[in-house]
């Protein structure tokens, strides 16, 4: 066998290895799970054995399934569920077989893994700050398929079930102990493997607490799952699923169905009951999207896959961030929990000192929740140095400058900067909005000079726009690379242009929702409808947030302005001006913000902008939609993108747009090709010339016919 080692020991104790070949980590596909039901029907049919133990040749446990097999998998329903219950089988020949088996967990046992260690009597945990166990499948649009929903259902019942296997929780070593997911720990420095066979010899005879004549589920006393507020329960969850998902992710409801009437039949059958949801979770198009851009696509970008071939690893030590703000104290913080040593320079040492706070409270929350130790905190914030002197820039190795979002002064800081730091580093601007090509005429060394587009706030948005400029080399690109997979943020290229890609797609879906608003569609209806189709936060709301004044600055900035914009920008002028309302920051926008109670939609709206009753809900969420795939091909058509993955990646983490479709470019293939040509043919005929499809997108759909137009699967 190539992937699982199988060898037996004088005590007659077998040990089933799991060395997956050429893979750093091990994980389940075909193969590997074949050869470990192999495995198990050796032990668990040779009389010679005594017990099992289940181990890892390598630094973790299992990582779990192969999400590449899973994506790419083009069997049958049918066949797909008999390898379902071929998997079920082996696992209960081996609770069934009445030997002791032991899984000792060396490190990671994720989603598969962890399954495979729950059919077994034992389970040992090494306790080390960086081992974690947990069901994970639903992060990725899957959900545990091998056995985890009907035996976690058994161990800690529906309540902690529901709530583990949907926020896809990863827990510690402490955490699974208290939880009983493991039945003891041991320290790194212990052998694990001594103390799995000294309680397999202890214990000569076991049998699974669910094959116990009188089990019943934990919370179901009569075991049928009628119990006083049971069903209650399920329905509440239920509702609360719908609540969070809009009914978006199949395999969120598939989980809570299959912990229902699993809960109501013995083990068997209820293995059964979830082969059948995983079955349809697994066929249905948002579980590909999902896998497609959660795992493969935006995997690859956090590994550095956009990087140009040919450049060797930059490896830095000190960086400087211009400007302690908001944008600039979080790139510090990233900077800084990254190891880096980071100059955070303001036009005063106070300022400075204000940004390097902003990072101790993020570090101060993390302890408070116990996600964190004074020593670690403390070890992070002695990276940053607050500075007010240019002269502190000197020795470092890459400079990114997030000042006010000004050209004149973005110039002069430039000029400052560039003349103290060494010729060879490469100098970022973290603007959002004003051109790299245009930035890097200040600049002495433009093929130097890149843009760095960090989204707020920076400790939590994972995406990084790397804005190659005119004049920018590969070598700068490569490095500007290196930074960003260092600070283990995920990087996508972008050709230079107003707006780039984020910024300017964006503002077609705030663009949208205040034109619906004017032409008297409720707000109330609007951001409900947005939230319904998977976006985040309304266009209205998120408006507030922006500032209407700025967005206002960007548009008068902006020689490209179509006849729509321009009326639109008058529109915006006139609630800024007229109403007085640009915004959150003011506390009046499209929504009040009265202080200390929660923000409300303001009420006279429907007075400046009469209601009307005939709106499409359906036509509402589709035009928010729409409008930003078709600007994101215009990107792709125009050369400020160069992949369709990149739209997709930097819509999902960008922009929040609706991980289930798969990203703006797949969501094209996920209502239908031809189904998005003949929808925006109607919209365009309606409300005008920025739905109309461009020419060669029209040809690659007709190209494409019944098939995809971008993904194969």
């Amino acid at each position: 066998m190539q992937h699982i080692k199988y060898s037996i020991d004088t005590d007659g104790v077998a040990f089933i290895t799991w060395d997956v070949a050429n893979s750093p980590v091990n994980i389940m596909n075909e193969a590997t799970i074949m050869e470990f039901f192999t495995a198990v029907d050796k032990a668990t049919t040779d009389d010679s054995v005594n017990g099992i133990i289940i181990n890892s040749a390598k630094r973790d446990f299992i990582s779990g399934g192969d999400l590449k097999w899973f994506l790419n998998y083009e069997e049958s329903k049918e066949a797909c569920f008999e390898m379902l219950m071929k998997t079920h089988r082996s696992m209960r020949q081996l609770e069934l077989s009445t030997k002791p088996v032991v899984a000792t967990i060396n490190g990671l046992a994720l989603g598969g893994g962890l399954e495979i260690a729950l059919a077994c009597n034992y389970r040992i945990m090494t306790n080390h700050p960086k081992n974690r166990i947990g069901l994970v499948e639903c992060s990725v649009g899957l959900f545990p398929g091998a056995g985890g929903t009907q035996r976690f259902l058994r161990m800690l019942g529906a309540r902690k079930s529901i709530e583990y296997i949907t926020q896809s929780r990863k827990l510690t070593a402490e955490q699974a102990l208290k939880d009983k997911l493991v039945n003891e720990l041991c320290s790194p420095e212990e052998d694990i493997t001594a103390l799995a066979k000294a309680w397999i010899l202890k214990h000569p005879e076991v049998k699974q607490p669910w094959d116990e004549k009188r089990f019943v589920v934990p919370g179901t006393p009569n075991g049928i799952g009628q119990v006083s507020g049971v069903n209650e329960f399920y329905s509440v969850s239920n509702a609360m699923a719908y609540k969070t998902t809009h009914g978006n992710m199949p395999n969120i409801k598939n989980v809570l169905s299959a912990l229902y009437h699993g809960s109501s039949t013995g083990i068997d059958k209820a293995l059964e009951v979830e082969a059948r949801y995983f079955v349809d979770t697994l066929f249905r198009k948002e579980t590909k999207n999902i896998i497609r851009a959660s795992f493969i696509f935006i995997g690859d970008a956090a590994r550095g896959k956009a990087k140009p071939k040919g450049f060797e690893p930059v490896s830095y030590q000190k960086i400087g961030v211009l400007g302690a703000g908001m944008m600039g104290a979080g790139i510090a913080y990233v900077s800084a929990k990254a190891g880096l040593d980071v100059v955070l320079k303001d036009v005063s040492l106070e300022g400075a000192e204000r940004g390097k706070g902003y990072a101790s409270k993020i570090e101060q929350s993390k302890i408070e929740k116990g996600r964190s130790t004074q020593e670690k905190s403390s070890a992070i914030l002695e990276h940053i140095i607050p500075s007010e002197s240019v002269n502190d820039l000197k020795d470092c190795d890459l400079i990114i400058e997030a000042v006010f979002e000004n050209e004149q002064l973005k110039n002069t800081v430039t000029k400052e900067t560039e003349a103290v730091i060494k010729p060879e580093v490469i100098y970022a601007s973290n603007t959002s909005t004003i051109p790299i090509s245009t930035l890097a005429k200040a600049s002495s060394k433009p093929d130097k000079f890149i843009g760095l587009h960090f989204f707020s706030p920076v400790d939590k948005m994972p995406l990084v726009e790397v804005i190659v400029g005119k004049e920018t080399s590969d070598e700068t690109l490569a490095a500007a690379i290196d930074y960003v997979t260092k600070i283990r943020k995920v990087p996508i290229v972008v050709n230079d242009g107003r707006g780039f890609f984020t910024s300017r797609v964006f503002g077609k879906f705030v663009n949208e929702g205040i034109t619906m608003l004017t032409e008297g569609i409720p707000p109330a209806v609007i951001e409900n409808v947005a939230k319904k189709i998977g976006m985040p936060v309304g266009p209205l709301a998120i408006s507030d947030e922006v500032n209407l004044k700025l967005m206002l600055d960007i548009m008068s900035e902006d020689p490209s302005l179509t006849d729509f914009e321009k009326e639109l920008e008058k529109t915006i002028s006139t609630i800024v001006h007229t109403h007085k309302r640009p915004g959150k920051k003011e506390g009046r926008g499209f929504y009040e913000y009265p202080k200390g109670a929660k923000k409300y939609i303001w009420e006279e709206w429907s007075r400046i902008y009469p209601t009307v009753e005939d709106y499409d809900e359906e036509e509402i969420g589709r035009r928010l939609l729409f409008a930003m795939v078709i600007d994101s091909y215009k990107c792709l058509d125009s050369g400020v993108l160069n992949d369709p993955r990149d739209a997709d990646i930097g819509s999902i983490l960008g922009l929040g747009f609706p991980v289930h479709t798969g990203g703006v470019m797949s969501y094209i293939d996920y209502i239908g090709a031809q189904e998005f040509r003949d929808y925006a043919a109607i919209l365009a005929n309606k409300h005008g010339e920025r739905f109309q499809l461009p020419a060669s997108l029209l040809e690659r759909i007709e190209k494409a016919g019944s098939q995809r137009v971008y993904y194969k699967n």
